[in-house]
């Protein structure tokens, strides 16, 4: 199982949540769009826009989603500042 742990910046600048890894696509845009659309949570310009001018992409599907009732700093995860892409904790 692959886990991905979600911090959100300002104003929260903390870990939220974290969720298991599902399938992951890798498709032209528009079919990322079709099989995607659903559970995006943005509209379709948007979705497009931000692939746009590129011939494929990622789409990461969200199995089991936890949010934490509590933030945690990242200190308590011995991280000193947030990572500017991703970064494994373990």
């Amino acid at each position: 199982m692959k886990t991905v742990v979600v911090y959100a910046s300002d104003p929260v600048k903390q870990v939220i949540g974290e969720f298991e890894i599902g399938e992951i696509l890798y498709e032209e845009p528009e079919v990322l769009w079709a099989k995607t659309k659903n559970q995006s949570g943005i509209t379709r310009n948007r979705f497009l826009e931000y692939f746009d001018n590129k011939p494929k992409g990622y789409a990461i599907e969200v199995k089991v989603a936890q949010t934490y009732d509590i933030p945690i700093p990242l200190k308590n995860l011995m991280v000193p500042r947030p990572p500017q892409s991703f970064r494994y904790l373990w």
